[in-house]
C-alpha cells in the first residue's frame, strides 16, 4: 500500500517517541526518520518499527473503494504547502510581492549609507527579484 506524507509524518513522530524515551540514539533516530521520509509503502515503514515495543505509528484506516476526490474550480486558491515539505521557499512564495517592493528600498538604502561608494548594490535589485520569482513560481504548482 502506497503512503503519503502524512503517514511518513507519523512514522517520525513515533521514532521521536522513541528517542524521547531513550531507545534509539541520536544517529539511530536520524537514519530511521530519513528512511521514513523516503518511504514510499506501508511495508517500508513498519519495518522501522520491527525492533521496537510500542508506540507504533497508529496509520489511518483506508476506506475500501476509490479514494474521495474534491474538484478544484478556476476560482478557488492554490492548496497551501505544508511547511514541513518547503518552510523556506513556501515562506518566501507567501511573502513574494513584498520582498520585490522592499528590494530597491533596501539597495538604495545601503547605497546612501555607504555614501555611494558602492553603485553595484543596485545590480543585486533585478537578482533579488528574480529569484524571489523563481522560488514563487516552483510553489505555485
Amino acid at each position: 500500500m502506497d503512503v503519503g506524507a502524512h503517514e511518513r509524518e507519523l512514522a517520525m513522530e513515533a521514532l521521536d517517541e522513541h528517542r524521547r524515551a531513550g531507545r534509539l540514539e541520536r544517529t539511530e533516530h536520524a537514519t530511521r526518520c530519513a528512511t521514513a521520509s523516503r518511504a514510499t509503502s506501508r511495508r517500508q515503514l513498519e519495518a522501522l518499527f520491527d525492533d521496537l515495543p510500542e508506540p507504533h505509528p497508529d496509520y489511518p484506516r483506508t476506506p475500501a473503494g476509490p479514494a474521495p476526490t474534491t474538484a478544484r474550480t478556476a476560482g478557488d486558491p492554490p492548496p497551501e504547502l505544508p511547511e514541513l515539505v518547503a518552510p523556506t521557499g513556501a515562506t518566501i512564495a507567501r511573502h513574494a510581492g513584498l520582498i520585490s517592493l522592499l528590494t530597491p528600498a533596501v539597495a538604495a538604502l545601503l547605497f546612501a549609507v555607504s555614501g555611494g561608494r558602492f553603485p553595484w548594490i543596485f545590480i543585486l535589485v533585478p537578482i533579488v527579484i528574480a529569484g524571489v520569482a523563481f522560488i514563487s513560481h516552483r510553489h505555485e504548482r
